[in-house]
């Protein structure tokens, strides 16, 4: 995106870019609790948060967001702001991910708690806001509550929440080293979802699992 004209001139005349990969510049990853990756955070000059954007999307929206965000558009504040006195879920749930994505667990888990008790608890909204608070917890390498929680959507819901969760569990497992364990639920995910668009995923990943490259020696 960086090299489309569009944007090489919004940050040319519009914002100052600084570019940074978080596994060499740990100091600033820390600082902004950088978790998902690519993220844009927009900062004050006294470096101070304003907000961040999660994930590719298209030069256009991606800088209509980040202009947005400079005039309090769309922002945590904004979106607070927007919440008092109502019972919004859909926007409890993206105030919820905005928290999330600061590493503010805390907060993140009461808005997420918001939308389940404002609404039915293994209905759609819900079930997006449980995924999205096991992947937190997998986000913040806190494994074993991911698991837990990545389990119960897997046993209460019937929709693609389960099917979804079913294969997070398998992932939390080969992140949290349990080989054994990630190749189980890899293979329990293809025998209960042989269709799914992920079937050729969950395969691939049991044949790394079961056939680590050879490290060889010095």
């Amino acid at each position: 995106m960086f090299v489309d004209e569009k944007a090489i001139e919004f940050f040319t005349n519009g914002m100052i870019l600084v570019k940074l990969d978080a596994g060499e510049d740990t100091a600033w990853a820390g600082s902004y609790h950088a978790r998902a990756y690519p993220s844009s955070i927009l900062i004050r000059k006294n470096g101070e948060e304003v907000d961040r954007l999660v994930g590719f999307v298209p030069t256009e929206e991606y800088i209509q967001t980040l202009v947005d965000y400079s005039r309090d558009i769309g922002t945590l504040d904004d979106l607070l702001r927007r919440a008092e006195g109502r019972e919004d879920r859909s926007l409890f749930l993206e105030i919820a991910d905005k928290y999330k994505y600061r590493g503010d667990v805390g907060d993140a888990e009461n808005w997420f708690a918001r939308v389940v008790d404002a609404g039915e608890p293994v209905d759609s909204l819900s079930g997006e806001a449980r995924l999205s608070q096991a992947d937190m917890f997998r986000r913040e390498k806190d494994y074993d509550r991911a698991l837990e929680e990545f389990g119960k959507i897997a046993g209460e819901f019937e929709s693609y929440h389960s099917r979804d969760a079913a294969i997070w569990q398998a992932i939390v497992h080969r992140q949290k080293g349990d080989t054994a364990e990630a190749v189980a639920a890899f293979e329990a995910y293809l025998e209960q979802y042989p269709q799914s668009e992920d079937a050729e995923y969950a395969q691939g990943q049991i044949e790394k699992l079961k056939n680590p490259p050879e490290v060889s020696g010095e």
